[in-house]
This record gives C-alpha cells, structure tokens and sequence, in this order.
C-alpha cells in the first residue's frame, strides 16, 4: 500500500514539475522574443554561477597513513623470524585522559617494559616512563633497525609496503601542516 502511494506521488510530482517546465519555458521563450531588440549580453551575465569545491578531511590522510603502518606491521611479523623483533599494536589511554590511541611497540620494548615495572612495583618506586624505557633498550633498538633493513632488503613486497607508508606519513604531514600551520 505504502508502496502504491509512493509511487502514486513521485508521478504526480515528475507531471506537475513536467507541466511547470514547460509553462516556464513557454513564458521564456515569449519575453525572450520580446526583448532579442535589447540586448542579448544582458542576459548571459545575469547568470548566477556556483563553484562548489571539496575537500577530503584530515582524518582521512590520518586512517590511511594508519592502515598504511598496520599493513607494513602485519607482512613484517609473518616475515619475521625473531619473537623479540615482532611488532604489536594495542590501543592504550594517556594518563590523565579517557582517549584510547593505538600504539605499536616491539616485543623487546614490551618485556622490558613489564620487567621495569615490576621492579618499580616490587621496590616501591615509581613507574618508569616511557623515556626511560627507551634508554634502556637503546642498544636492542640498534640490532633490530638492522635487522629490519636486511628483511626489507630481501623482501621486495615489504620494501614495497614501506615505501607506501612513507609516502602516506609525508602526506598527511604535509595535509596537516596546511591545516595547523603553526
């Protein structure tokens, strides 16, 4: 029923705007006839035109950049050999915030992460900050860098992969810069 009378209704309106068209035309053509003597000119600059212009949002760039890295990620850990240079992803809240961002770091970080802080738990210091994580597995971060160069090396897929993101992180450094040009 409610489909006859949809149908029913969008005839009605393509007849009504059909017969409004022509009226409207009708009535044109009649004052253009009137007014050929005038001025022809007149007429093509009265015309209202509209550009409309779009654009893509950052967050765009952002997602694409970040399916970009989860795709590298993703063929780096099935090529990877070594456990301890295996990449994980989780999404984790900044402290003092509710926001959860997706982080990504290498098992070595993780351990030594959960080695770190159940010294600090079982010493009754603080927790170590993510600075002091880093310090500590400087010479770790130096051995796996090289070893993802000689993967990336020998696999021509994953230079490919790298060389996509690359490519998406400048560009939406780039987009965002236009956006936020402090």
């Amino acid at each position: 029923m409610i489909v006859k009378l949809t149908k029913s209704i969008a005839v009605v309106l393509a007849l009504s705007s059909f017969t409004v068209v022509n009226s409207v035309s009708a009535s044109d053509n009649a004052s253009q006839n009137s007014l050929q003597g005038t001025s022809q000119n007149n007429s093509k600059e009265d015309i209202e035109r509209i550009g409309i212009t779009g654009s893509v949002p950052l967050l765009f760039y952002k997602d694409d950049m970040q399916a970009a890295e989860l795709d590298f990620y993703e063929m780096f850990n099935a090529l990877n050999d070594n456990k301890k240079y295996k990449v994980l992803c989780r999404k984790e809240t900044r402290l003092g915030s509710r926001i959860k961002t997706r982080v990504c770091y290498p098992q070595y970080v993780l351990d030594r992460m959960a080695e770190e802080t159940q010294d600090a738990l079982s010493s009754g210091a603080g927790y170590p900050s993510l600075q002091q994580i880093e310090f500590a597995v400087k010479d770790e971060r130096e051995e796996s860098i090289k070893y993802v160069e000689e993967l990336v090396k020998s696999n021509p897929e994953l230079l490919h992969k790298l060389i996509q993101l690359n490519e998406k992180q400048a560009l939406y450094a780039q987009k965002k810069a236009q956006v936020y040009p402090d």
